[in-house]
């Protein structure tokens, strides 16, 4: 930064005389659109947008490069210390003079009483007339001391980073609808006064798209035609462009958006021949718009923001850290292991968008555990199912944890243990109950571990009390799921718990049921002698699943053209439409699907996968008769294997 801008430059007047203050004024209002400084003035406007005209560029004519000015003694009271030597910056300030006059008394009619003498009564009454004075303040770099809290430099950083927070926002506080469209000519963007409605441009860089949404904010604000006229205005096309270019300069210039290409090559011939009236009137203007508009940004970027961290940290949370708010500034960011996911060493991050990164790289190449939690935080449109709900159609290590319903019936049964119950006659039933969460969990915990886990250190996402007396917790170990009562001393089971909580959720289990459902859906079944190209052998389309495992037991295995299969083909209107492997000579594909998010969220995928695996662990695999034949001693593995196993290897 120049020398010229960190310096306070003194304005030409004896003291603090208003009449010569007033004078600079007017000449400093004839040099700003005469030389350079219409754009050094545009940004001190945009940090003191709610100064006058006046004081906006008498600040830009003293100290330009100004951020927070006040008084010597408010920077005292709020901790800081004007430096020694410093120059001081000349405002101007209200200070409304009393006086007494006497004036004519009036009558509930607004005329004069006359008093007995014949003559208008009068009274004495205290007036109050306008009147200003200058007075001296000091910009924040001209004071040592306590920080100051001022606009958050995170929100800067996030409007300038985030480009899709910054357009929501600029949407959010539109007066009108914004759309984008191929738009001919070089125009990149218009107001429409018919349609009401802002169209700008596709395809052009986000700088550019964000600059022409703010600039046609401008016009609509300011130049929509029912509104000037309700107001009795008239302004030519170059005064239009004159507005709305300098708020948008403004707003870009608060929030740090570049405006290296801005210039206002025609702002010295606007401005001739202008009354100094109408020249401050349409500064004002400028300014009293761009300010709406940079406190409308400003107050939905803070709401966006704290929504977006809000759910950065529950993301967090679910991969296993938790989110160390005290330790935490806007700089320095800091989050801890749980102690529950086997996370390694801390988490640090100098901004949200960088933990925002972090979290996509989660999702991308996460362990599954931790993959899925976080996208259901993210995503959780793309589930069908919620977690409790998963955990009975999972063949996976599930858990659900149920607390007794404190609105509801059980309510007096919290925290009482299970002997108790019984002899109070009272039985335990899931209608009591409410899901607090569910969760995947490792295979080598057991009841004791979960009891441990969830009062000794539970993980970071789990918001409810810690596992107590008469909480139930529901076990599903790769299918094999039971539910058990946290009694006193111990668990007790329960043995109808399970199907209680299906009924309550209208989960379906019979295998007819399914069948009616496969019939009915976008998804049918397939039973191929070759897998890799059905065509070249035995194949048969549009089975129910059932009849798909029945055709390919019939495929004889001495005859195969490749490894046989069962597969499903859906056809919903989706990118995942087609055919697709379930079971391959007797193996399980649920690896290849399992890692594609699609199939591996899609409810009638994995109700297919767990009744094919249910298929091959009452029918094991002959292996002898599904091994290609061997050549010159060794197994010959098909194109389907090979171009399976490099899959395996990409998805993993």
């Amino acid at each position: 930064m120049s020398e010229e801008l960190t310096k306070t430059k003194l304005l030409p007047v004896q003291g603090k005389d208003m009449d010569s203050i007033m004078q600079n004024l007017e000449t400093g209002v004839s040099e700003l659109f005469t030389s350079e400084r219409y754009q050094e003035y545009l940004k001190t406007m945009s940090k003191f947008h709610n100064y006058s005209f006046n004081n906006t560029l008498l600040i830009a004519m003293q100290r330009p490069d100004a951020t927070l000015v006040t008084g010597y003694r408010n920077w005292q009271s709020m901790g800081r210390q004007v430096k020694k030597g410093e120059k001081g910056i000349t405002i101007i300030a209200p200070a409304p003079i009393k006086r007494k006059k006497e004036q004519a008394v009036l009558d509930q009619d607004q005329k004069p009483v006359i008093g007995s003498d014949g003559k208008p009564k009068t009274e004495e009454v205290e007036v109050t007339l306008p009147c200003f004075k200058a007075i001296t303040v000091f910009d924040i770099e001209q004071t040592t001391g306590e920080p100051i809290q001022t606009l958050a430099p995170e929100i800067l950083t996030a409007a300038v980073e985030d480009y899709d927070l910054f357009l929501e926002a600029i949407r959010e506080i539109s007066t009108v609808p914004i759309r984008f469209d191929a738009i001919d000519g070089s125009a990149n963007g218009y107001y429409h006064n018919l349609d009401k409605e802002i169209v700008v441009k596709k395809d052009m860089s986000q700088s550019q798209t964000l600059k022409t949404m703010i600039h046609e904010n401008a016009h609509a604000r300011l130049h929509d035609k029912e509104i000037m006229e309700s107001q009795g205005i008239e302004k030519d096309r170059l005064t239009k462009e004159v507005e709305a270019e300098s708020v948008a300069y403004c707003v870009c210039s608060a929030f740090e958006l570049d405006t290296s290409e801005y210039s206002f090559p025609y702002i010295a011939g606007w401005s001739s021949g202008k009354e100094m009236k109408e020249l401050k009137a349409s500064m004002d203007v400028i300014r009293k718009t761009a300010g709406e508009m940079i406190d409308e940004l400003t107050e939905k970027i803070e709401m966006m923001l704290e929504q977006k961290q809000k759910k950065l940290v529950a993301a967090v949370e679910a991969a296993g850290y938790r989110f160390a708010k005290e330790e935490s500034n806007s700089q320095h960011l800091q989050f801890i292991p749980d102690g529950i996911h086997k996370m390694q060493g801390y988490l640090f991050a100098k901004s949200w968008n960088e933990v925002e990164r972090w979290v996509e790289t989660v999702v991308e190449k996460g362990d599954p555990i931790q993959k899925e939690r976080v996208e259901r935080v993210l995503y959780p449109e793309r589930f069908e199912q919620n977690f409790e709900e998963m955990m009975f159609t999972r063949k996976e290590c599930r858990l659900s944890i149920y607390h007794l319903d404190e609105k509801g019936s059980g309510k007096d049964q919290l925290f009482v243990g299970m002997e108790d119950l019984q002899e109070k006659g009272i039985m335990v039933t899931a209608d009591q109950y409410r899901c607090v969460y569910s969760s995947l969990y490792l295979p080598n915990e057991d009841m004791n571990a979960i009891y441990s886990i969830f009062n000794d250190d539970p993980p970071a996402d789990y918001k409810a009390h810690s596992l107590s007396v008469s909480d139930v917790v529901i076990m599903n170990q790769n299918g094999d799921m039971k539910a058990f009562f946290v009694d006193r001393f111990g668990f007790q089971e329960l043995p109808d718990f399970v199907e209680e909580r299906k009924k309550i959720l209208g989960m379906e289990s019979d295998i007819q049921k399914k069948d009616v459902l496969e019939q009915t859906s976008c998804i049918s079944f397939y039973a191929a002698e070759c897998s890799e190209f059905p065509v070249l052998g035995e194949v048969h389309h549009d089975l129910s699943l059932t009849e798909a495992l029945e055709a390919y037991e019939k495929i004889p295995a001495e005859r195969m053209n490749g490894l046989k299969s069962v597969g499903f083909n859906l056809q919903e209107g989706s990118d995942y439409d087609g055919m697709m492997d379930l079971m391959i000579a007797g193996r399980s594909q649920r690896e290849i699907l399992d890692s594609i998010p699609f199939y591996r969220e899609n409810k009638l995928v994995q109700e297919a996968l767990k009744r094919v695996e249910q298929y091959i662990e009452e029918k094991p695999l002959n292996i002898e008769k599904t091994r290609p034949k061997e050549e010159k001693g060794e197994i010959q593995k098909t194109k389907s294997q090979k171009r399976r196993e490099d899959m395996s290897l990409c998805v993993k």
